[in-house]
């Protein structure tokens, strides 16, 4: 019996002994269980795609796109917004960015006129987008005076002028026979201005047409033929004799005073004959393009005029037929072409009453 006793006693200590061990193994595995649900339901926080170098880059991209879009859009207006004073950057000798400058010659009575005609002309176009720039001559006396006259412009089509006279330069020597029949080539055709550049290859006109279709059309196509004839050495003599220093050719720029000093010498009979300025001025009367410089002057004056304009650029100028006959050039860059359209008109009568007042 008491064999028994301690053999059963044995078994109870081994099953309490087990029991204990499952018991801490449970809990053992409950806790690991607990931990891996705890794991499980922290959740991991995705990686970002862009840190703090790759955003700077963005911000400081952005900031430079403004910055170069805000500098071209004020360079395409000359640096000229409506009603504000014109923007400059300093230590850059750069033309457009220059300060508006007011040229006045002479002493006599005059400059009382010119000094209205400035101030007036200034108080309209300084609510106006980009540059403009004024330059009147008296042709009786050699008066003159001006507003950013010496300022560089792009000349657009202004600068078919000393093509126009260098054609009649050659028809006076001989070297060209303005009678002589021209056959228009593929090659010629510049798109743009003026009719010829619709006429078919094999074209025939005469040169002396050329001529007319440079004042009248201001023809692009006829432009490129006649530069061509005359060769670019012979424009830049051109040029140097007149005292055109500011004006190229090549780079397609003027300054309003180049401007009123070719009309000026052409009137006075210092580029070519009487005969052959009446008629060059005579093509560029009753053009296609009216209604800038002489819409402003009263229909019965007669204008000689070569308008000119590209994008964001419209010239006019000319000499007006009155009983003292003037002058007149008016240049606009970085302009706003409606603006410039309207405004046109108004700048010129503003000239032309002060022109023909009595002082």
């Amino acid at each position: 019996m008491a064999l028994l006793r301690k053999k059963k006693y044995e078994e109870e200590e081994i099953d309490e002994e087990m029991d204990e061990k499952y018991s801490r193994t449970k809990k053992i595995r409950a806790k690991d269980k607990n931990s891996d649900d705890k794991k499980s339901r922290v959740k991991k926080e995705p990686k970002k795609p862009w840190g703090k170098k790759e955003r700077y880059l963005v911000l400081i991209t952005l900031l430079l796109t403004a910055g170069t879009s805000a500098i071209l859009g004020l360079s395409a207006r000359s640096w000229k917004l409506p009603g504000l004073p014109r923007l400059g950057i300093p230590k850059f000798s750069i033309p457009f960015m220059g300060e508006e400058t007011i040229y006045i010659e002479g002493t006599n009575s005059d400059q009382k006129k010119a000094e209205e005609v400035i101030v007036q002309f200034e108080a309209v176009v300084k609510d106006l987008s980009g540059v403009y720039g004024l330059y009147v001559v008296d042709l009786n006396n050699g008066f003159s005076y001006g507003f950013n006259d010496n300022e560089v412009f792009e000349a657009a089509s202004l600068i078919k002028l000393p093509v126009m006279v260098g054609m009649y330069q050659e028809f006076e020597k001989g070297t060209i026979d303005p009678e002589e029949k021209y056959s228009l080539k593929a090659g010629d055709k510049i798109k743009g201005s003026g009719s010829l550049y619709a006429k078919p290859a094999g074209y025939t006109l005469t040169y002396r047409n050329l001529v007319e279709l440079l004042g009248k059309q201001s023809d692009n196509t006829a432009f490129n033929v006649c530069r061509k004839k005359l060769g670019e050495e012979k424009i830049s003599a051109i040029l140097n004799g007149i005292g055109m220093a500011d004006t190229s050719v090549s780079n397609n720029q003027t300054t309003p005073q180049d401007i009123g000093r070719f009309f000026e010498e052409l009137w006075q009979g210092n580029i070519v004959s009487k005969e052959s300025t009446d008629e060059i001025l005579n093509t560029m009367t009753d053009t296609i393009y009216e209604d800038w410089l002489a819409k402003g002057i009263p229909a019965e004056i007669i204008v000689a005029h070569k308008f000119g304009r590209d994008t964001h650029v419209v010239n006019d100028a000319g000499i007006v037929f009155t009983g003292k006959p003037f002058v007149v050039v008016i240049l606009g860059k970085g302009v706003v072409e409606a603006e410039a359209n309207a405004v046109f008109p108004e700048l010129a009568k503003l000239v032309y009453d002060k022109e023909t007042a009595a002082y």
